[in-house]
């Protein structure tokens, strides 16, 4: 049975009335400027294409305050990994792309529901349980732009990166290195880079790019693998992190989803990939604690598999049940 629930209204309430007085701004400085309204008033650092089934040259050039369609949301389930599927209209974008081992069940994912170009690839960080998969995906379907964090020479040297490089530097790519605040166009959806704001040390999960997607009045926070000290990093620039859906940052570990980070969030859903009996006892009981406290549906790929969302401007509709609030451990039988 589908689980539907309203955003937050008082979230939702907020973004409106912040909408509505950006505009009332907005229209007061045209009218006493005499200022043209053209679409260079909506400037945008990315216009990408996105297909399934069809051919799109061209996105909006402004922001579609309240969308008419749906932003289709899914947690693809690809055992101990990420990867997960945005579409917008005819527009496609992929976050990162299960392992080495599971990039084929992606690839069988999107080529089943009828998609043969991603436009927007990302890669959140150099980990075989988020990119293993990228060489597979890139090689069997046309791609847009691939957007990965910029990775020190040498600093990764495993065989399945190494070789995943080498197609990616072919001129057959197109390739980008975010910067924060940098916006990507998905149709009427945005995705901003919030984070990282520094280069890791030693840590390759803090490389994670950290995305916030706006579709109307819904709002999702990607997370990747980012830690604790990316949070603290992205909570300190001031950044609105006001989101309904989140995605719990490292498969639901103790080094991410700090208690500052999800009350600023403060989203309605929980988004974890993970396998049962995985052998890193994701997600942690620390982390299940924290979103049972604040009352956070929780939706996992170990109980649920693969998760569809249907969002619309004001509302999202899951294609399940919410799971529970069960450890790892907890869910393989374990103590």
């Amino acid at each position: 049975m589908a689980n539907v629930k309203n955003g937050s209204n008082k979230q939702r309430v907020k973004k409106i009335i912040v909408s509505l007085a950006a505009l009332a701004v907005m229209a007061l400085v045209l009218k006493i400027f005499d200022i043209p309204v053209v679409d260079t008033l909506f400037p945008s650092t990315e216009k990408d294409a996105q297909h399934t089934e069809h051919n799109h040259s061209q996105q909006p050039t402004q922001l579609v305050e309240t969308p008419e369609g749906t932003l289709l949301l899914t947690m693809i389930d690809c055992g101990q990994a990420d990867s997960f599927l945005f579409q917008q209209g005819e527009f496609v974008a992929l976050i990162v792309c299960g392992t080495r081992s599971t990039g084929d069940d992606v690839v069988n994912y999107l080529k089943n529901i009828g998609i043969t170009k991603i436009d927007l690839l990302f890669g959140t960080h150099p980990h075989d349980d988020h990119m293993g998969g990228m060489y597979d995906v890139i090689t069997n379907f046309e791609i847009g732009k691939i957007i990965t964090p910029k990775i020190k020479i040498g600093e990764v040297t495993t065989n399945w990166y190494l070789k995943l490089m080498e197609e990616i530097s072919t001129k057959k790519h197109t390739v980008a290195h975010p910067s924060v605040n940098e916006v990507y166009h998905l149709g009427d959806a945005t995705m901003t880079v919030i984070g990282p704001l520094s280069e890791p040390n030693d840590n390759l999960n803090n490389y994670s790019i950290v995305l916030k997607v706006t579709y109307g009045n819904m709002d999702v926070i990607m997370t990747g693998d980012a830690e604790k000290e990316v949070e603290a990093e992205i909570l300190n620039s001031g950044v609105n992190l006001d989101a309904e859906i989140l995605k719990v940052g490292h498969h639901g570990s103790n080094t991410s989803s700090t208690k500052n980070f999800l009350d600023a969030i403060a989203p309605d859903y929980a988004l974890i990939s993970c396998k049962v009996g995985n052998k890193h006892d994701h997600p942690t009981a620390d982390t299940m604690k924290k979103l049972e406290e604040r009352n956070i549906e929780v939706y996992r790929t170990d109980e649920s598999g693969t998760v569809i969302i249907t969002i619309t401007a004001n509302d999202a509709t899951f294609n399940t049940n919410p799971d529970d609030y069960k450890s790892g451990i907890e869910l393989a039988g374990g103590s």
